[in-house]
């Protein structure tokens, strides 16, 4: 056989030059991480576990493992890099306008190895590099560009930014894409610091009875926020370098495909909370800096309030009952999302169902679980959408049906045929008052002699949070508060204002309750509508009836110390 090393003892040199190199490359990893630990960067713990990640399976490099398991923020781990090896870290005024020898250095190879050319000179070329213990990747260069490697240093962060600056998306989702990759990644995702932190993050969104978190992905970090009681809060920054490996444990958990993230994907998963399991809709998008996740919290085990705790006042208890006691027609809760239309239909349910009537929702997810009723999970990947799980449902003789939303013509047209043949209907449509939804049903095509035949009523609403109790306190309108309330000068009038305090973790609010408008219809609404009457005058005659508007349902309200005046003007845009 020829001997192309030209001599026997060539290889066995070779493989022991890099045994050697390797041992020598893992004394100075550890090395690296017992000085992290001396300068107290790493605690006892953290050292632990770095040690431990050294001697896993593969090569993955240091700079990654430590920040992506969370150990170390990144600016402090190139700046500690830094002063181990005496390397520059990379500016941004030292980023080429465009790429730097690409024929030779590809940005696919570069995103692997993870080096970013800088500038080629002569006899050198100027890289930065995320790994500066990897002396192959080193002379590998070398040999490619046929000059001297000058390092600087960039975290790992920073270097996938400054990869997509010089080569925007030629290269997107190289890393990571193979199995040895998504293998890794998956057990980084897995690792007890990344578990840990998303099931922090989960069990604060219990604490502040959240409806849902967001992780929004941004420059240099991860930005966290929780909506309660409808309005967003942010809660912390998460270092850039756990982002990835985040997302990626959420994704794990919901079902999803951890090599996709070029596209939007959905899941579901559970998390316990006081002994239950409670039930989380995982939505992922991409954006222009990563992936950014929304989990919804579906808590099925909470108990479906009556109108009355929703906020509704007697009188509106009293319409709602009249349109919902009918045994066929059709009732709409309408709103923006938002607005609590789902948990208005699940108090209707709540007062129809009995045991002489047979009660079948379809809904798209299942938010609230209630004994007596046959629900139904719409799935639209399936072929199962609203229009066909209500086709199906009418099948079963049911005397109420409730449909989660009328989302189009179709599933407007079987409602209508089901209210008109005997069967309550009641469902949420998206409108921004009570009169338009005629003119949405319209234009959904349904003809208006149908829509006056069937429709009972209309509920339109929207949540304004409510002053907390431990804290709030009266003090005298201003005038431009009684302007705006329409509230003579010398009338006396003292209204709550929102403090904050620990109870409501500093707000001032705590829950929220429900501005709403009915309208019920009459003869004379009824012959409008068939004749296609246009929505100004539909809302006259609703008044003239007896109908009270929104904003009057928000005055109410304030007046009566529920809410302030600065919240009404939030959720009906200066309403008020």
């Amino acid at each position: 056989m020829l001997n192309i090393w030209g001599g026997k003892s060539r290889p066995r040199r070779l493989r022991a030059d890099r045994r050697d190199a390797a041992r020598s490359r893992r004394e100075d990893l550890r090395a690296f991480v017992d000085r992290l630990a001396e300068s107290e960067v790493l605690d006892a713990a953290g050292h632990e576990r770095a040690l431990a990640a050294l001697d896993g399976p593969g090569r993955r490099p240091l700079p990654l493992l430590l920040t992506e398991l969370g150990l170390v923020h990144e600016a402090t781990l190139v700046t500690a890099l830094s002063e181990a090896t005496g390397l520059p870290i990379l500016r941004q005024e030292d980023l080429p306008g465009e790429a730097v020898l690409p024929e030779a250095l590809t940005p696919d190879y570069c995103a692997r190895a993870r080096v970013l050319p800088l500038a080629a000179e002569p006899d050198r070329l100027v890289v930065a590099l995320v790994d500066p213990f990897d002396a192959e990747t080193l002379r590998a260069l070398e040999h490619l560009v046929d000059r001297a490697v000058a390092p600087c240093l960039v975290g790992p962060g920073s270097f996938e930014r400054a990869h997509r600056a010089v080569y925007g998306d030629l290269a997107e989702e190289g890393e990571g894409g193979g199995d040895d990759d998504l293998a890794r990644l998956a057990d980084v995702a897995s690792q007890a610091p990344i578990v840990r932190l998303s099931a922090r993050l989960v069990r604060k969104a219990f604490e502040l009875s959240a409806s849902d978190i967001h992780l929004e992905a941004e420059e240099s970090d991860m930005r966290v926020r929780y909506r309660v009681d409808g309005v967003l809060v942010e809660s912390e920054r998460l270092a850039k370098s756990v982002q990835l490996a985040l997302t990626t444990r959420i994704k794990i958990q919901a079902g999803l495909n951890i090599a996709e993230r070029r596209l939007p994907q959905d899941g579901r998963m559970q998390a316990p909370d006081r002994g239950q399991d409670v039930d989380i809709r995982v939505s992922t998008l991409p954006t222009a800096h990563g992936e950014s996740v929304v989990l919804r919290v579906l808590d099925g085990s909470r108990r479906v309030e009556d109108f009355s705790a929703l906020g509704f006042d007697a009188a509106a208890i009293a319409e709602i009952a009249a349109m919902t006691s009918r045994p066929n027609g059709l009732v709409l809760v309408t709103g923006p999302t938002g607005s609590g239309k789902t948990t208005t239909l699940y108090a209707a349910l709540r007062r129809i169902n009995g045991p002489h009537l047979k009660v079948v929702t379809v809904e798209d997810p299942v938010e609230y679980r209630m004994a007596g009723v046959n629900q139904v999970q719409a799935h639209p990947g399936i072929g199962l959408d609203f229009a066909a799980a209500l086709r199906s449902i009418l099948r079963q003789d049911p005397d109420v049906v409730m449909v989660g939303e009328i989302r189009d013509g179709e599933t407007a047209r079987i409602a209508v045929q089901a209210a008109l043949t005997g069967h309550l209907v009641i469902s949420t449509l998206h409108t921004n008052s009570a009169p338009a939804t005629v003119t949405r049903l319209m234009d959904m095509g349904i003809e208006p002699y149908l829509i006056a035949a069937t429709l009972n009523g209309v509920v339109a609403q929207r949540l304004v949070r409510r002053l907390c109790g431990a804290c709030a306190e009266a003090a005298p309108a201003t005038p431009q508060e009684r302007l705006r309330l329409g509230i003579p000068a010398d009338t006396p009038l003292h209204l709550r204002r929102a403090r904050g305090c620990a109870a409501c973790n500093g707000t001032g609010y705590r829950g929220r309750m429900v501005a709403s408008e009915i309208m019920t219809l009459d003869g004379e609404l009824r012959g409008l509508i068939a004749n296609r009457a246009d929505e100004r005058t539909l809302a006259a005659r609703a008044r003239a009836a007896g109908m009270t508007g929104l904003s009057d349902s928000a005055r109410a309200r304030v007046l009566d110390g529920d809410t302030t005046l600065d919240e009404v003007g939030r959720v009906l845009e200066g309403t008020l």
